[in-house]
C-alpha cells in the first residue's frame, strides 16, 4: 500500500503491528554481565547478592538492578555550565529513547497499572539494557553531518547508511524506523534531492523529523535568524516537508536553544513561539492553528486526559511542552513523558533533551547514564561536536 494514502492512525496501526510481529526473536543480554559485580558462571548471585538470590526483575532481564556498576564507566569531567547543559541536551536525549524504548505503543492504561520508575529491557523490541533506537541513531547522524562542509547531503549519507549497514545503531544493526523515514531514505537512494525526499502531504506529519533535530539547537548563535529557520526548515524536509512538521521542528529547536543558553522554562518557550510568528506566520499561516494550544500556551496546564501521546507531530509536541513544564527534575521529567504511554521512546527522548538542556547532564541519574549502549562513542561525538560550536 502506498504509504502516503495512509492516515496517520493507518500508519501508527501499521508500524506497532509490524513491531509486534518482528518481535518474535528473543535475545538475552543480561544486565548482569556488564558489572562489576558480576561472577562469571554464576547466573543467581553476584558479589552485592552473596547470601540471597538476585531479584526476579533483576534475574529475569526485566528492570535494572539497583547495584549496578558498570565494569566500564564513562567518566566525563563537567568543567563548565554550558558544557554540562551540552553533553545534558544529547545524553539527555538518548536516556529518554532508552528508557521508552521497552514500552513502545504501550496503552496509558497499561502505563497506569504498571508505571515505568526504572531502566527496563526487551520489551517491544526485545532488546538489551541500554537500546535505544531510531530517534538517537538519527539525531546522531545529524550531529555528524553538522561538522561537515555539506550538511544536507552527509546527513542523507548518514541516514542510508544507518538503514543498510547500521550506522550509529546500539548494537550495529537497525531494529526501529519509522515508514515515512523509511521511504525518505529509499528516495534518497533513488537520488531523489535531498530536501525533496520526505512526504509533503497532511498525511506525512508524523514526528519522524521532530525526534532528530536536537544538535540544530547549538547552534543558534551561528546562524542568522532567516538561515537558520532555513536549515531548521531543509534538515525536517529529508523526510518530513509538510509545514506542519517544519514548524514543529522550528518551535522545538529555538525553544532548546534557549535552554541551552540558560533561560527559564517560560522565558525560552515565550522566546520560541515569539521566534516563529516573526518568521513563520506568513509562510505558515494555515498551520499556526493546530498548534494553537501551544502558542497560547494552555497546553502547559492541561489535565494529563487531554494530553495525545501519539506519533502525530503535533500531539508529540503537546505532549513534549506538558512533561517539561509540569515536572521539576530530569528524571521526574523523562518517566512523566514515558507513563503518557503511546509513542513512549520518541517523546521520552525529545523531553529528555530538553530536560538535559535546562537541569545539565549531572543532574541525569549516572546508572542511567553509565546504562546507555556506545556511551563512549556518544561522547566522543559530543567532544568533536562541541569543538566545532
Amino acid at each position: 500500500m502506498d504509504n502516503k494514502k495512509l492516515t496517520l492512525h493507518d500508519k501508527w496501526s501499521k508500524d506497532a503491528d509490524s513491531y509486534e510481529k518482528g518481535a518474535k526473536i528473543k535475545t538475552s543480554y543480561p544486565q548482569c554481565e556488564s558489572c562489576i559485580h558480576y561472577i562469571k558462571g554464576d547466573a543467581l548471585k553476584c558479589k552485592k547478592y552473596t547470601s540471597e538470590l538476585k531479584p526476579k526483575g533483576v534475574l529475569f532481564a526485566h528492570t535494572e538492578c539497583i547495584y549496578y556498576d558498570s565494569s566500564e564507566p564513562l567518566k566525563v569531567e563537567v568543567y563548565s555550565e554550558k558544557q554540562n547543559r551540552f553533553l545534558g541536551g544529547i545524553f539527555g536525549f538518548c536516556v529518554g529513547d532508552m528508557l521508552g524504548v521497552p514500552v513502545e505503543f504501550s496503552s496509558r492504561q497499561e502505563r497506569d497499572a504498571d508505571p515505568v520508575k526504572e531502566l527496563r529491557a526487551y520489551g517491544t523490541y526485545h532488546q538489551p539494557f541500554g537500546s535505544w533506537s531510531d530517534d538517537s541513531s538519527l539525531m546522531l547522524c545529524l550531529m555528524d553531518a553538522l561538522m561537515s562542509d555539506d550538511v544536507l547531503e552527509q546527513l542523507k549519507n548518514n541516514m542510508i547508511a544507518y538503514y543498510k549497514e547500521g550506522l550509529f545503531t546500539p548494537r550495529g544493526q537497525m531494529f526501529d524506523i519509522g515508514n515515512s523515514t523509511r521511504y525518505a531514505i529509499e528516495n534518497m537512494e533513488r537520488g531523489i534531492p535531498a530536501v525533496e525526499c520526505g512526504g509533503s502531504t497532511q498525511q506525512d506529519n508524523g514526528n519522524g523529523s521532530l525526534m532528530r533535530v536536537l544538535p540544530l539547537a547549538y547552534l543558534r548563535d551561528k546562524k542568522k535568524d532567516v538561515e537558520y529557520v532555513q536549515l531548521i526548515e531543509d534538515v525536517s524536509s529529508l523526510t518530513h516537508r509538510h509545514k506542519r512538521s517544519k514548524l514543529a521542528c522550528i518551535i522545538y529547536v529555538v525553544f532548546a536553544s534557549q535552554l541551552y543558553k540558560g533561560y527559564d522554562k517560560l522565558d525560552a518557550l515565550e522566546y520560541a513561539l515569539a521566534f516563529a510568528y516573526k518568521y513563520c506566520a506568513k509562510e505558515y499561516k494555515e498551520e499556526f492553528s493546530y498548534y494553537r494550544n501551544i502558542f497560547d500556551k494552555t497546553i502547559l496546564e492541561a489535565d494529563r486526559t487531554r494530553i495525545s501521546s501519539t506519533g502525530y507531530v503535533v500531539d508529540t509536541l503537546e505532549a513534549v511542552l506538558w512533561s517539561f513544564f509540569n515536572t521539576t527534575s530530569y528524571e521526574e521529567s523523562v518517566l512523566t513523558a514515558i507513563n503518557l504511554g503511546g509513542d513512549t521512546d520518541t517523546i521520552g527522548a525529545l523531553v529528555g533533551g530538553l530536560a538535559g538542556l535546562y537541569y545539565g547532564y549531572t543532574a541525569i541519574p549516572d546508572r542511567w547514564n553509565q546504562n546507555v549502549l556506545k556511551k563512549h562513542e556518544i561522547a566522543e561525538l559530543c567532544r568533536k561536536y562541541s569543538n566545532v560550536l
